[in-house]
């Protein structure tokens, strides 16, 4: 892929930025407005194809200001990969099977007596 970069009155931007990050006039942005974040993924690519259709250019500033990380993997340390970390007295007696299943009934019983239709 090729990068393009356009300046104009002395200000310097890239072409085609990504929806994560992009530069754009309040009234352009508000033609797009409300949107239903029911399903977050189809609303981005929603908004990329309206801007599309409707003949804007999503410009993003040179330097980054935002970090996309949700495609980034940080390395594991070497002899880290299978060790899991020892669990608390507090935490061992939460997970017994019997205690958790009277704490949970517990906590449903308050949850009904708080929502109960009266």
């Amino acid at each position: 892929t090729e990068d393009y970069r356009i300046t104009y009155k002395g200000v310097k931007a890239h072409i085609g930025a990504s929806h994560w990050q992009f530069v754009a006039r309040k009234n352009v942005l508000q033609q797009f407005l409300p949107f239903s974040m029911d399903r977050p993924m189809g609303q981005v690519l929603a908004l990329d194809e309206n801007i599309n259709e409707r003949g804007y250019l999503r410009l993003m500033t040179p330097e980054p200001l935002a970090m996309n990380m949700s495609n980034s993997v940080l390395p594991v340390p070497a002899g880290s990969r299978n060790r899991r970390p020892a669990k608390s007295l507090k935490r061992r007696v939460l997970d017994l099977a019997p205690v958790r299943r009277g704490l949970l009934w517990f906590y449903d019983r308050v949850f009904s007596w708080y929502y109960a239709e009266a």
